[in-house]
């Protein structure tokens, strides 16, 4: 049996707005496509220094949000304003885990989309300790149980940890342009190459992924939870027009 990207509800957890782009920007831009719902939560938001501008703003970072949900075409919610921007390494755990938790229950999400843990952004790491927290197996008669849970790539990693290795890839071809102008729309965000971040490097990146997966672009995750006995991720071409099908096989 197909099912289609349609058909699934997609929660991503950003640490800051910007990082939706970065590692799932061709997902939203697939998923608006396919008229399905995307959902983001961002953990936090506000104004910090910068080594290429001096600071950021907090209301010019609110106000390119809206504009990058508008034409993402996805919900969002803001867990802190402000005081935590970048200091969420030092935030009690179970202050980011309760509302993950919360808003899985209160979502449902089919797919679930975290950072990857060995960033060298210690809020990126912060995140991803407590995704893994709130997406502990868990009976599912007691909460909604997850059931495919993918890490998303992003250009923070250095020499901390693990490297991203990716198992899954979705084809861009169709949205490149839309994942590029969703960055773009992150104006106080965006950087001229090499900056990692920049639509350049973004780009660079999408080709990369798309030459090792055959296909002229594409976005990488790592699956780290499928609940399906035979499970096969595929690019089928229905009615010539590629889109990112789950085909489950019991």
């Amino acid at each position: 049996m197909s099912i289609s990207l349609g058909s699934k509800k997609i929660l991503i957890i950003s640490p800051h707005p910007d990082d939706e782009v970065i590692g799932c920007g061709g997902l939203i831009a697939e998923a608006k496509r396919q008229e399905c719902d995307v959902f983001v939560l961002y953990i936090c938001t506000g104004a910090c220094r910068q080594l290429v501008t001096g600071r950021t703003d907090e209301i010019i970072r609110s106000k390119e949000l809206e504009d990058v949900a508008n034409f993402g075409g996805f919900e969002y919610e803001i867990l802190f304003n402000g005081e935590n921007f970048v200091k969420l390494d030092v935030v009690p755990q179970k202050d980011i885990v309760d509302p993950i938790e919360d808003l899985i229950e209160k979502k449902k999400p089919d797919i679930i989309c975290i950072p990857h843990g060995s960033s060298y952004n210690q809020d990126h790491r912060a995140v991803y300790t407590a995704c893994i927290t709130a997406l502990r197996p868990i009976p599912r008669n007691i909460r909604h149980f997850v059931n495919t849970v993918l890490v998303y790539e992003e250009p923070y990693v250095w020499t901390v940890g693990e490297v991203f290795r990716p198992n899954i890839y979705i084809d861009t071809s169709l949205v490149e342009n839309d994942k590029l102008t969703l960055m773009s729309l992150h104006k106080s965000q965006d950087r001229p190459s090499p900056f990692s971040r920049s639509t350049e490097n973004l780009l660079n990146r999408m080709r990369i992924r798309g030459s090792e997966f055959g296909v002229k672009s594409a976005e990488s995750y790592e699956l780290i939870r499928g609940s399906i006995s035979w499970i096969l991720f595929i690019f089928a071409l229905e009615s010539g027009v590629n889109q990112f099908w789950w085909d489950y096989w019991t």
